[in-house]
């Protein structure tokens, strides 16, 4: 399984919203603007993402808005939180 979405961001980080409508942040790995985020259940990563932190529960993330539509990808279970200094991209990966 993976997907893909598109985030901007100010501060270097990915926002994830929790089902009560709060919000978390972890570290994209500190690089501002757009970024890509990576959503997958494959247990290998690249070299260049170094692990941000992880989060456990029901939590949604939602992209960058395309057209009249936003995405948004809902996660339910463990992810360990992956940033990319390079560029600002994000792997969230889905343990079993």
């Amino acid at each position: 399984m993976q997907q893909e979405i598109r985030q901007s961001t100010t501060t270097g980080q990915v926002t994830l919203t929790r089902a009560d409508g709060t919000s978390i942040q972890f570290s994209n790995g500190g690089v501002d603007g757009e970024f890509e985020v990576i959503i997958t259940d494959q247990a290998t990563i690249p070299a260049l993402f170094e692990k941000v932190g992880e989060f456990d529960g029901e939590y949604s993330i939602r992209g960058l808005k395309l057209g009249a539509a936003t995405p948004v990808v809902k996660l339910s279970g463990k992810y360990i939180v992956y940033g990319n200094p390079a560029n600002g991209n994000v792997i969230l990966a889905k343990q079993n």
